[in-house]
C-alpha cells in the first residue's frame, strides 16, 4: 500500500553521470553488436525480433554494469537502436549510433576524455591517481628524511652519551690519583 502512495519515478529520469556511463558501455558493446548483426544478416538476412535481442545480449556479455540506472539507460539505447533497425535501416540506426554516440563500427570504442574519466568528488581518476601517487612520493621523502634525521639523532645521542661516560671516567681517575 506504502508503494501506491509513493510517486513513481519517470524512467528516462536519470541522473547525467549515469547515461555518459551508459552511452559509454553503448559504445563498448557496439562493434560486437553491429558484428553480430552483419554475421546474422549475412546467413539468414534482415533479423527478426528475436535474433535482435541475442545480438544485445551477445553485445552486453562483455560488459559490466553497476547500478540500475545504467541498466536501464544501457538497454535504452539498445533499445532505441533495434527501433531504428527495425522501422528504417540497419544504416539509420549504425548512423544514429556514431553521430550521437561518436560509436565505430570497425574500433574498439575508447570514450572521449569526459566521459573516460569517472569522478570521484570531481576529480577524475587519472587525476587522483597522479595526486595520490606525488603525494606518497612526498610522504617516502619525507619519511626518509625523518628516518635520517633519527639516525643522525642517535649517532649524536650515543656520541654524547659516550663523552659523557669518558667524562665521568675522566673525572674519576683525576679525583682517584688526587687521592
Amino acid at each position: 500500500m506504502e508503494q501506491a502512495s509513493k510517486p513513481q519515478q519517470d524512467a528516462t529520469n536519470i541522473p547525467q553521470e549515469e547515461f555518459f556511463a551508459a552511452a559509454a558501455l553503448f559504445c563498448r558493446a557496439y562493434p560486437v553488436f553491429v558484428a553480430e548483426i552483419d554475421r546474422v544478416e549475412a546467413e539468414r538476412g534482415r533479423l527478426n525480433d528475436f535474433q535482435l535481442m541475442r545480438a544485445v545480449n551477445k553485445a552486453k556479455e562483455g560488459l559490466v554494469i553497476l547500478g540500475w540506472d545504467c541498466r536501464k539507460a544501457v538497454n535504452a539505447l539498445f533499445d532505441t537502436y533495434v527501433e531504428i533497425y527495425k522501422h528504417s535501416s540497419k544504416d539509420d540506426a549504425n548512423e544514429w549510433a556514431e553521430s550521437t554516440f561518436g560509436c565505430s563500427k570497425t574500433l574498439i570504442y575508447e570514450p572521449p576524455l569526459v566521459e573516460e574519466e569517472i569522478l570521484e568528488h570531481g576529480v577524475s581518476l587519472d587525476l587522483r591517481i597522479e595526486q595520490l601517487t606525488a603525494l606518497i612520493h612526498e610522504q617516502e621523502a619525507t619519511l626518509l628524511q625523518n628516518y635520517r634525521d633519527l639516525y643522525r639523532l642517535k649517532i649524536a645521542a650515543a656520541h654524547e652519551a659516550e663523552a659523557e661516560n669518558s667524562l665521568e671516567e675522566l673525572e674519576q681517575n683525576s679525583k682517584q690519583l688526587a687521592e
